[in-house]
């Protein structure tokens, strides 16, 4: 069952994020933090009147305690369809304490456990649980309760990419046809002239990267549809996500590389729309969340004009964001009363890479090699951000969530934080999962 929450948001204006060095590289320039911990339990009147106060998107995008306020409470600043669970499946608890001992080398603290990883002041971590075989086998939350709904950021990418695929699996699209196919006033437009792989792929070959210099250029395809989505003007003037869109230009090909861009996850929102004939909220409540026992809502936030911010603006409870992780394992009836993804879903992320070369041909696939902290990750794939050759994928949030599957082993990882500087937290994802501790032996 969906439900429509209405909030009101204040205003902002955008510009490059934080790119500070150091041990703790939040506290430069009097950029003070605070301690994460203090948050566990909500917020004083003081600092949301001052967050509200201050409230703009440069705080939000380098990840400060603004960020961890508007992280926790998304849904007081955005429209939000509120998508309720049908029936609750409780995961069975099987804690083993060896996770929390697993080590990774991490960026500005050195090789250090996950359990000190948690509890280390600059960490700025929130909640990491993983599940194996359908049990949570470790969970720890420091700046934020289990109850609590945290946004995913990008994370929540793999959403419209699931969207797309079951529309695929229903014979609905076909990924080699355009976009302008299906969803018509796009028709003469630079996004449909592109074929869907390479929009779920983001080898789009437009002027829509998201990066550092895109998301800095007041006049960028990027910051023009963040925005849009926010309800802020663009040279004094409110703009429509689906007008921005259609201002895309190419500049080269598309399928000569990856420009990974949050926009080309917007244009699939889009595409899921003009083919189910429904609201993207909809068809994921539909399709995918009225299916899940899930503990509490998926809250899939909205612009001012009503269109779901697919590609990151989605907040859920810890445990729930694990739920949908492990519809692509094969636990998954211990979460879902029907099969949601099927192996030939699987099966299309897992074998539909693009080469080595070709991931790290570009900005974007450097940056996801040295986030994860792998360099055998062969290539990103229908929006997520690294596949393995053992079957493994992974999708990352720009203030460092994310969400690891490997379905060999039946595992998934995920994790919430609010820290942009340094996203350590993921290189824990690939140890936890080559630890031993999940092999089929175990």
């Amino acid at each position: 069952m969906k439900k429509i929450l209405l909030s009101s948001l204040l205003a902002g204006s955008i510009m490059s994020q934080v790119n500070a060095q150091g041990t703790n590289v939040h506290e430069i320039d009097g950029d003070y933090r605070t301690p994460i911990k203090e948050f566990s339990n909500g917020f004083t009147q003081d600092q949301v009147q001052k967050f509200r106060e201050n409230y703009n998107l440069p705080h939000l995008l380098k990840g400060g305690d603004d960020a961890v306020w508007w992280g926790l409470r998304t849904s007081e600043l955005f429209n939000t369809a509120l998508l309720e669970p049908n029936h609750k499946m409780e995961l069975v608890k099987n804690i083993n304490p060896a996770v929390g001992e697993i080590k990774a080398q991490t960026k500005h603290f050195g090789e250090i456990s996950l359990n000190d990883f948690m509890v280390h002041p600059h960490s700025y971590a929130q909640g990491f649980l993983v599940v194996h075989k359908g049990e949570i086998v470790f969970e720890n939350y420091q700046g934020m309760t289990e109850n609590d709904h945290h946004v995913w950021m990008s994370a929540a990418k793999i959403i419209p990419g699931l969207a797309v695929d079951l529309l695929i699996s229903d014979g609905k699209i076909d990924e080699n046809q355009t976009i302008g196919h299906y969803v018509h006033d796009f028709k003469h437009t630079a996004y449909g002239q592109v074929k869907v792989k390479d929009v779920m792929d983001m080898t789009t070959g437009l002027n829509s990267e998201e990066n550092d210099e895109t998301r800095s250029d007041p006049n960028s395809i990027t910051t023009r549809m963040f925005l849009a989505e926010f309800g802020l003007p663009y040279n004094g003037k409110n703009e429509k996500v689906r007008d921005v869109l259609k201002d895309a230009e190419s500049t080269h090909p598309a399928g000569e590389k990856l420009e990974y861009g949050s926009p080309h996850t917007q244009m699939l929102v889009l595409l899921v729309e003009a083919v189910s004939n429904q609201p993207f909220s909809e068809f994921v409540d539909e399709r995918i969340y009225s299916k899940m026992g899930a503990e509490s809502t998926l809250n899939i936030h909205l612009s001012p004009n009503g269109v779901a911010i697919g590609h990151g603006i989605v907040s859920s409870r810890l445990r729930d964001m694990a739920k949908i992780g492990m519809l692509y394992t094969p636990s998954w009836n211990k979460t879902a009363t029907e099969q949601v993804v099927s192996p030939e879903i699987i099966s299309r992320i897992q074998h539909g890479t693009r080469s080595r070369e070709f991931y790290r041909n570009g900005f974007d696939g450097s940056v996801f090699v040295d986030r994860i902290g792998d360099d055998d990750v062969i290539s990103n794939a229908r929006q997520w951000d690294g596949v393995w050759e053992d079957g493994d994928f992974w999708k990352s949030g720009i203030q460092s969530q994310g969400i690891y599957v490997s379905p060999k082993k039946d595992l998934v990882i995920v994790f919430f934080s609010t820290n942009v500087p340094d996203d350590s937290i993921h290189r824990y994802a690939r140890q936890i999962a080559n630890s031993g501790l999940f092999d089929e032996e175990q």
